[in-house]
């Protein structure tokens, strides 16, 4: 445990989260999602990919390399184009729709990759009561530990509290030099956070509404 509190990231960990993409790796990065996911605005969707694979794979292993190599995004990539979904049936206000960002299919999968690299490390760096994206916990057993919570102060008739907080849009509200320093007190090494800081760094999107499209906007926060 460090000084704030965090679990390290094992050393062992350091040198399969720097190692180069694997063919595997990428495949499972591209089959693991439905292939009818909308696409960003480049069109391009995800069933290219797959369709694909069989045919391309040493070609797509060698773009996707050079994707994970930090700095070598470009502008168009890391473009999202921002859809309302209406909630109601009839919506009359800003609040009455949901707003969901397209992002382009290669840009998600990258992400994805990303994300399968750490996530053999999250039993070691997580405390056990992290539910939310953690692999295997769901909502479910959190309404479950507290239920038993409940049930046990009542058979043992213990006084209990119990505090609900809703922090709203919290997911939108993270700050992205919080998140790379978090990633940093973990110990990932400098490359793996470089790594996911050029997947949000000058991440932009736009707009769209009624078929008209916004200039595009920085993206600094929200995960």
């Amino acid at each position: 445990m460090t000084e704030a509190g965090f679990a390290r990231l094992p050393e062992g960990w350091k040198d399969t989260l720097k190692a180069p993409l694997t063919a595997d790796e990428l495949r499972a990065a591209i089959f693991i999602w439905d292939a009818k996911k909308a696409p960003g605005h480049d069109g391009i969707g995800l069933n290219l990919f797959q369709a694909t694979w069989n045919a391309l794979q040493d070609d797509w292993l060698n773009l996707f390399s050079q994707m994970f190599v930090p700095g070598n995004l470009t502008e168009q990539q890391n473009r999202g184009v921002v859809v309302c979904i209406p909630k109601t049936t009839r919506p009359n206000h800003p609040s009455n729709y949901r707003p969901i960002t397209l992002l382009n299919t290669d840009y998600k999968i990258l992400a994805h990759i990303v994300a399968n690299r750490i996530q053999p490390t999250l039993e070691e760096l997580l405390h056990p009561s992290q539910y939310c994206s953690r692999p295997g916990n769901t909502i479910f057993e959190a309404i479950a530990s507290v239920r038993e919570a409940i049930g046990f102060a009542e058979v043992k008739r213990k006084p209990l509290c119990i505090l609900t907080l809703d922090f709203k849009d919290a997911f939108n509200r993270i700050s992205h030099t919080y998140l790379f320093a978090i990633l940093h007190s973990y110990g990932f090494s400098d490359l793996f956070v470089d790594r996911i800081r050029h997947i949000y760094e000058n991440a932009t999107s736009m707009v769209q509404v009624n078929r008209h499209i916004s200039t595009p906007f920085l993206i600094q926060c929200s995960v």
